[in-house]
C-alpha cells in the first residue's frame, strides 16, 4: 500500500486514482478518427491500412470475445493454459502496492489466472485495464470487482498512445506493464521496437513488463484460427470497414465495393508468418471530402498478426532496451510470456 500512497500523495489531482471500478477518460474515442484516416489516407508506400481502432469499439469487443472461445481459436485458450500453470511463478515479480497496467485489455479472461493467484495470496494491487471502449470496460471492471477484494480494478479509457501520456503521471510505485494476446510486438520490426521502446522509456528499476506472443509458425493451424464455420470472424473484419464510415463521419466503404480474402505468407529476414485479411476494391472508389481515390484492384489490409519466433522477438526486446528475466512456454502451443524489465543486461535472464 505504501507505493499506491506515495503515488496519490505526489500525483496532480488529475491523475490521481478514483474508487475501484471507476473508468478514468484519459482521451476517450476522440482519436479514434484521426487514426483511422491517416492509416487509410496516407499509408506508407501506397499501403493501405484500416486501423485495429475500428474494430475496438463496444459491438467489435462483444464479437471479438465469442470469436475467442471458437475451437480454432488457439490463442487465447493457450495463453489461459500458460497463466494457469504458471501463475505462481509469475505473481513471484509483483510486489504489493504495484500498479498494474493492461495495455489493450480486450477480454479479460486472459489475465484472470493471474489476478486469482494474486488474491488467493492477499497480495493488494491495483489492476488497470486500457482499452477503447468505456462500456465494455464498465461491463469488463463491473464483473471483476465482484471477483476480487485484494486486487482494485480500474479502467483507463483511450489509446494507448493516451496511456503513455497518463502512465508518466505516476512519480512512485512499482508498476506492471501487461501486453497479453500478441498486442506489443505485433508489427515490421522497426515499428514494432519503437512501440514497445516507448513503453521501455516509461519503466524505472523494479518495474517490469510481462508480454505475452504467440510464435506458432503452422501456417495451417494459424489460418485455421481466422476461421469460423458460420463467418463470424469474416462479420468482425467487415464491422471494422463499417465503423469506419461513423468514425470518419463519411459513407466512403459500400461492401458491394469490396471482397475480403486472407492471405497466409512466409518472410524471411527476419523470419516470420504474417496473416493478414485483405479488402480489394472491385471498382473505383472515390471520397472528394476525405480525399480518398482507390483504384480498382487496389487492397487495404486489415487484422494483420505477425507470428515471430522467439529469436526474432528476443531481437525487439533488444532494440527497444529491455532484457529478458525470464520465459514460459505455453503447455499446448508455441504460445509464450517474456518477463521483461529494462536497464540490465541479458547475463541474469533465465528461461523457465
Amino acid at each position: 500500500m505504501a507505493g499506491m500512497r506515495q503515488y496519490q500523495k505526489d500525483a496532480s489531482n488529475s491523475a490521481r486514482v478514483p474508487e475501484p471500478g471507476s473508468v478514468i477518460d484519459i482521451g476517450g474515442t476522440r482519436c479514434m478518427a484521426e487514426i483511422t484516416k491517416e492509416m487509410l489516407l496516407h499509408g506508407s508506400a501506397g499501403r493501405r491500412v484500416l486501423s485495429v481502432v475500428t474494430l475496438s469499439d463496444y459491438y467489435g469487443l462483444k464479437q471479438w470475445s465469442k470469436l475467442t472461445h471458437s475451437p480454432t481459436y488457439y490463442q487465447t485458450s493457450d495463453e489461459i493454459l500458460l497463466l494457469k500453470k504458471h501463475a505462481a511463478e509469475v505473481s513471484n515479480y509483483i510486489v504489493p502496492g504495484a500498479v498494474i497496467v493492461d495495455i489493450g485489455s480486450g477480454g479479460l479472461r486472459k489475465v484472470m489466472p493471474l489476478l486469482d493467484e494474486l488474491e488467493a495470496r492477499k497480495v493488494t494491487v491495483f489492476y488497470f485495464a486500457l482499452d477503447l471502449s468505456k462500456e465494455w470496460l464498465e461491463e469488463s471492471l463491473e464483473a471483476l470487482q465482484s471477483r476480487y477484494t485484494h486486487i482494485k480494478c480500474h479502467g483507463i479509457w483511450g489509446s494507448f498512445t493516451d496511456g503513455l501520456g497518463w502512465i508518466k503521471k505516476f512519480t512512485a510505485g512499482p508498476k506492471v506493464f501487461l501486453s497479453l494476446g500478441s498486442t506489443l510486438c505485433n508489427n515490421v520490426i522497426p515499428v514494432a521496437a519503437r512501440g514497445l521502446k516507448l513503453w521501455a522509456d516509461t519503466m524505472a528499476p523494479g518495474d517490469v513488463m510481462l508480454l505475452g506472443y504467440d510464435c506458432n509458425l503452422d501456417e495451417r493451424k494459424v489460418r485455421e484460427s481466422y476461421q469460423t464455420s458460420d463467418g463470424q470472424f469474416d462479420d468482425f473484419i467487415r464491422h471494422g470497414m463499417e465503423h469506419s464510415n461513423e468514425l470518419l463521419k463519411r459513407a466512403w466503404y459500400k461492401a458491394e465495393d469490396w471482397e475480403l480474402s486472407r492471405e497466409a505468407e512466409f518472410q524471411t529476414e527476419p523470419t516470420a508468418l504474417v496473416h493478414r485479411f485483405v479488402f480489394r476494391a472491385t471498382r473505383d472508389v472515390k471520397d472528394e471530402v476525405l480525399g480518398l481515390g482507390i483504384k480498382q484492384g487496389e487492397r487495404i489490409i486489415c487484422y494483420e498478426s505477425f507470428k515471430y519466433p522467439t529469436a526474432v522477438l528476443r531481437r525487439q526486446f533488444n532494440l527497444a532496451g529491455l532484457a529478458e528475466k525470464g520465459s514460459w512456454k505455453s503447455p499446448a502451443s508455441d504460445i509464450y510470456e517474456f518477463l521483461l524489465v529494462k536497464g540490465q543486461t541479458g547475463a541474469d535472464s533465465a528461461q523457465k
